[in-house]
Parts: C-alpha cells; sequence; structure tokens
C-alpha cells in the first residue's frame, strides 16, 4: 500500500509538473500572440489612414475630372462659334483695309464681344444659338 501511495504522489506531481510547463508554454505564446495582434492593429491604423487619404485623392482627381470635362464642352462650344463666325465673315464682303487699322478693327471686335452673352428671356447664347448644359 505505501508503494501505491508513493506511485499515486509521484505521478501526481509529474502531472502537476506538466500542467505548470504547459501554464508557462500557453502564457509564453499569449504573450507573443499579443505583440502581434498589436502590431497588426497598429498595421490596420495605418493600412486604415492610407485608405482614406487615398479615397480622398480619388475623389479630388474624380472633381478634377469633371472639370475638365466641362472645361472641354465649354472650349468645343467656343470653337465652334468662331468657326460660325469666322465663315459668317467670310461670306460677308468687306472692304479692303490697310496695316494696323484692320488689326485694330479686330481687337475692337473682340473687345466689344462677350463670351457669355446670353438672352435672359430665351435661353439661348445670343452669339452661337441654344445653350447646352
Amino acid at each position: 500500500r505505501q508503494q501505491y501511495a508513493q506511485r499515486s504522489r509521484v505521478r501526481k506531481l509529474q502531472y502537476i509538473a506538466e500542467l505548470e510547463g504547459k501554464v508557462q508554454s500557453l502564457q509564453s505564446e499569449g504573450i507573443e500572440v499579443s505583440a502581434e495582434m498589436e502590431f497588426l492593429t497598429q498595421q490596420n491604423i495605418m493600412l486604415d489612414l492610407e485608405n482614406k487619404a487615398l479615397k480622398q485623392r480619388l475623389e479630388s482627381i474624380a472633381q478634377e475630372q469633371v472639370i475638365k470635362r466641362v472645361q472641354q464642352e465649354m472650349f468645343e462650344r467656343e470653337i465652334g462659334r468662331l468657326r460660325s463666325l469666322y465663315q459668317q465673315q467670310q461670306q460677308t464682303p468687306q472692304p479692303p483695309t490697310l496695316g494696323r487699322s484692320n488689326s485694330r478693327d479686330l481687337d475692337s471686335q473682340f473687345a466689344s464681344m462677350s463670351l457669355k452673352q446670353k438672352d435672359p428671356n430665351s435661353g439661348r447664347d445670343a452669339v452661337s444659338g441654344p445653350l447646352r448644359t
């Protein structure tokens, strides 16, 4: 009986030692996982900030693209208006002028013209016709 009790105590001590080893191992693993989790949390914060910055940049680029598209349309309308004006001038005979006076006439014509003359009652551009939106 004594031997049985002694063997039982030895087995209990071995079991306790195994459990203590497992506890230490799990504590070490917990520390490592905690450090890795902290690192990943920091990485997540940095990536989130970068993502927000990229989204803002994308929005800014999209707004610039809209502005450029509107400018393109305005330029195309202005080109059409100028072509029409040029064709009208080519069709109407004008007396020949000498030297600088022709240049001055053009300067005064451009100075008197407004790129955005509008007839408020009709919704039409006074020079080129219906306004497009």
